[in-house]
């Protein structure tokens, strides 16, 4: 299986993790996908809080994040996890085993695990497109200055293979330049603005799909 950390943005392996495609199952929930996003973006929390959040019974979070537990992408938070927080004694606390997750392709001819890939792909492209809506809806909101920041859109291209692992590797450095999210930095503190917010930065890259494809290759990377 081809593993180019290169072409994946920002890779840190101490704070990210590549999952093989066949134990990607855990993971190919909406709910499951949103939780662990929220203990990513926010830090530790708990089932009654999450579902709050995600507008669910704390029973629903709570069986999900077990779930999550069990597959390794979720653990109990430490007290060292919790200063400054409100907490009560009889709360269980969840933090992201890792910010990241990171897949590559499933071993050629393992039914069970290209069909886990797509269901946790599917997943994802879902929860994308629920951030872009919600964005959407919230814009107003926000001062001029960050709507006229915002955008959405796509451009088509005409690249070879090699070119295209050229353009992820692009992108890759590009977004290596900038500061990632830590949710135990709070703006103002350390060498984060006081003015900074968590920008979603999201990208797509595939060939677009209304065209017939080349001929079939050896599956390599170019």
């Amino acid at each position: 299986m081809a593993d180019d950390r290169s072409t994946r943005p920002t890779f840190d392996p101490e704070r990210d993790v590549v999952t093989e495609a066949g134990q990607l199952q855990a993971l190919a929930h909406p709910l499951r996908l949103r939780l662990l996003g929220l203990l990513r973006l926010h830090g530790p929390s708990t089932a009654t809080r999450l579902a709050q959040q995600c507008r669910e019974s704390s029973g629903l979070t709570s069986y999900h994040l077990r779930q999550l537990a069990a597959a390794g992408f979720v653990l109990d938070a430490e007290p060292s996890d919790l200063a400054g927080m409100e907490t009560h004694g009889r709360d269980r606390w969840w933090k992201a085993a890792r910010q990241s997750t990171h897949t590559g392709m499933p071993p050629e001819g393992d039914d069970a695990a290209a069909a886990a890939s797509e269901d946790y792909q599917r997943a994802v492209v879902n929860l994308y497109a629920d951030r872009a809506r919600a964005w959407l809806t919230a814009e107003h909101t926000w001062p001029r200055t960050w709507q006229d920041l915002s955008g959405i859109g796509d451009v088509a291209l005409r690249l070879s293979a090699a070119e295209t692992l050229q353009l992820r590797r692009d992108l890759a450095d590009l977004l290596g330049r900038y500061r990632r999210h830590n949710p135990s930095v709070a703006p103002g503190t350390g060498d984060v603005p006081a003015d900074a917010v968590i920008v979603s930065m999201q990208y797509q890259l595939f060939p677009d799909p209304e065209q017939d494809p080349p001929a079939a290759d050896d599956g390599r990377q170019p």
